[in-house]
């Protein structure tokens, strides 16, 4: 297995590590409040506020890193798209749905009336990076392989 993952390019592991790290931060506090130095309250990716926007940033974040790593670790085959539509523009659209999302869910809590953002928050924009980055780069390789064919 060890080999599979080796073989894996450099925008694939971005995906596939950035999908994982996506999931770890998921349940981290992605908002945290303090009330008087009295009552603390946190709430992961999973919770509000902006719960909709998080929730479905790591649901496409998982979802891309599984599409990178099923056909290498599972032997499975991606299914067909339809005509026009490539896996490099999959990548880079999903890669893109994730960083607006982010920025959603960061409208959301700098929107509460108290609180900030926590830990989680911050090591899924890590993770929102290194698929941003991932996707791109298949994108843009795409691309280019199809403008000189």
């Amino acid at each position: 297995m060890q080999e599979k993952l080796m073989a894996l390019s450099t925008p694939e592991k971005a995906i596939a590590g950035g999908g994982v790290l996506m999931l770890i931060a998921s349940f981290f506090d992605w908002f945290h409040a303090n009330v008087a130095g009295i009552v603390s309250v946190g709430r992961s990716g999973w919770g509000a506020p902006g719960d909709l926007w998080s929730i479905l940033a790591i649901l496409i974040s998982l979802a891309l890193a599984a599409a990178v790593l099923a056909p290498k670790l599972g032997n499975m085959a991606l299914p067909a798209l339809p005509e026009n539509v490539t896996w490099g523009i999959v990548y880079g659209g999903g890669a893109a749905a994730v960083v607006v999302l982010m920025l959603l869910k960061a409208w959301r809590i700098l929107a509460a009336p108290i609180g900030g953002f926590g830990i989680g928050f911050f090591v899924a924009v890590i993770a929102t990076a290194a698929i941003a980055y991932g996707g791109y780069m298949i994108y843009s390789e795409e691309k280019s392989g199809m403008v000189n064919r």
